[in-house]
C-alpha cells in the first residue's frame, strides 16, 4: 500500500510539470459553472471512494476468514483507485483556470488523504481471532 502513496507523489509530479509546460487552455464554457463541476466531481470521488473502503471493507463483510483477505485488499486499492481521479480533476482545473498551488491543492490533497486512510491500521482487524487466507497480490 505504500507503494499508492509513491504513486500519488509521481502523479502530483506529473501534474505539476504538464501545468509548467502548457500552462493556461482557452476554452468555450462557463467558467463558473466548470469549476463548479470540477469541484462537485472532486466531492463525488471523495464521497464514492470512502463508501467503496466503509462498505466493501467493512467489519461485516470481513467476517469469513477465507475470503477476509481478499476483501480487505480489494477495498483498500479500490478505494485508492477511485481516489486516484483525483489528479486529473485537479489537472483540468489547474489547465483550465490556475495553474497556482493553491488552487489545485485541494484535489492533490483529497487524493493524498484518500491514500492515506486506505493504508491499513491495525484497529482495521482487531477482533477477528482467526487468521486471514492468503491474498495474491498479483492477482487483485
Amino acid at each position: 500500500m505504500l507503494n499508492v502513496l509513491v504513486l500519488d507523489g509521481l502523479s502530483i509530479l506529473g501534474s505539476a510539470l504538464a501545468m509548467r509546460r502548457w500552462g493556461g487552455i482557452t476554452f468555450d464554457v462557463d467558467p463558473l459553472m466548470m469549476k463548479k463541476v470540477l469541484f462537485g466531481s472532486l466531492f463525488a470521488v471523495f464521497v464514492v471512494a470512502m463508501f467503496v473502503l466503509r462498505r466493501t471493507g467493512g467489519r461485516e463483510r470481513l467476517e469469513d476468514p477465507q475470503t477476509r483477505g481478499a476483501r480487505f485488499f480489494g477495498s483498500r486499492v479500490a478505494a485508492v483507485a477511485i481516489g486516484w481521479a483525483a489528479f486529473p480533476l485537479g489537472l483540468a482545473h489547474g489547465l483550465l483556470f490556475d495553474p497556482n498551488l493553491q488552487a489545485v491543492a485541494p484535489f492533490w490533497l483529497a487524493a493524498m488523504v484518500l491514500g492515506k486512510l486506505a493504508y491499513p491500521r491495525a484497529d482495521d482487524l482487531e477482533g477477528f481471532d482467526e487468521p486471514m487466507a492468503a491474498v495474491d497480490e498479483g492477482s487483485a
